[in-house]
């Protein structure tokens, strides 16, 4: 099962998601981008929805573009609904977080993006491998559950 990333952005961004698709196409990683993900004639709502119901990361890219958006704001709600981690990345300064994920600690593009990237990146790699090893860990304990039932017969 691969490591599932929904990236939540304005089109008028588009410049920026295109850096981060970049960022992160060495990744072992499916990345959610509606315009290349969701076929034309495809319900564009219900495969958005199902995208954030199976990401493991919801990669927010947050400006004044987003904040005004129809969309962010709903995906956004979506993911904080269904539990998602959420990975703000801020791309201008000056736009607040909305409130309610106002206390998550966020990636500033703005600073150094070159660095940014690179953390992303990493993070993106480390946790992939976690949920590698967990993936793992569970086959194990169900071999070691199935012998355990056999030998009971």
């Amino acid at each position: 099962m691969p490591y599932n990333i929904f990236i939540s952005y304005s089109t008028k961004d588009f410049h920026i998601v295109e850096s981060v698709r970049h960022a992160l196409q060495n990744t072992p990683c499916n990345i959610f981008v509606a315009e290349y993900s969701v076929p034309a004639g495809a319900q564009l709502n219900q495969s958005i929805l199902d995208a954030i119901k199976t990401c493991d990361l919801f990669i927010l890219l947050w400006s004044h573009n987003s904040k005004s958006s129809e969309w962010v704001p709903q995906e956004i709600g979506a993911a904080k609904g269904l539990g998602k981690p959420i990975l703000p990345i801020i791309l201008d300064p000056s736009v607040n977080l909305p409130g309610f994920i106002r206390d998550l600690k966020y990636l500033p593009l703005q600073t150094d993006s070159s660095v940014a990237m690179q953390w992303l990146q990493q993070h993106i790699f480390q946790k992939v491998q976690s949920k590698e090893q967990t993936r793992a860990l569970v086959l194990v304990g169900l071999v070691v559950l199935v012998l355990w039932a056999l030998n009971q017969k």
